[in-house]
């Protein structure tokens, strides 16, 4: 735990190559596929495939609070002719280069206010689309990530906050 609280967590190194995320669209960039056209609810946007462990696709946008995740998340993560597990979908706008807005669409659940795979997953498509430094800040619903890929290893590490959110209890027959 850092002094200010916040906790740094090794996500491990981002998986690009995209048969293995898994996604189908054709490869752009050797077996990467980055900002590649994916048609979602009547528009075309532009996804990069990446895997932090699960399948993430990143679409930049001029302003991702706009997204309308309800029809545009969910078309993406049903796309299973782009992805055959289906998949979460980011839609981020650039405020700088060390600075992004992130909206998911998770895989089985719908909106959520924060990802954490599905910021690191943004820091990766960020960089590869020469959008974004190697370290940013992703800004959820949820609050702020600090996400940074490391050339020395490979490694995408996240920090942030741990939260107490939720006390209940569950009666077991």
């Amino acid at each position: 735990v850092l002094p200010d609280g916040r906790i740094p967590v090794d996500m491990g190194e981002p998986v690009l190559d995209g048969p293995a995320v898994p996604c189908a669209l054709a490869p752009t960039d050797g077996a990467r596929v980055v900002d590649a056209p994916l048609e979602a609810a009547g528009r075309e946007y532009r996804v990069t495939a990446v895997s932090m462990g699960n399948p993430h696709s990143v679409a930049f946008v001029d302003d991702a609070g706009a997204v309308d995740l309800a029809v545009t998340g969910r078309a993406v993560e049903v796309n299973t002719a782009a992805f055959p597990e289906k998949v979460n979908a980011e839609f981020v706008d650039v405020v700088d280069a060390a600075h992004v807005n992130m909206v998911v669409w998770e895989r089985g659940c719908g909106v959520t206010l924060a990802c954490g795979t599905g910021a690191c997953a943004v820091a990766v498509a960020g960089v590869l689309t020469g959008r974004t430094e190697r370290t940013c800040e992703v800004m959820l619903p949820g609050g702020p990530l600090s996400i940074e890929w490391r050339e020395s290893d490979n490694h995408v590490y996240m920090t942030g906050p741990a939260e107490f959110v939720f006390r209940g209890t569950a009666e077991l027959d």
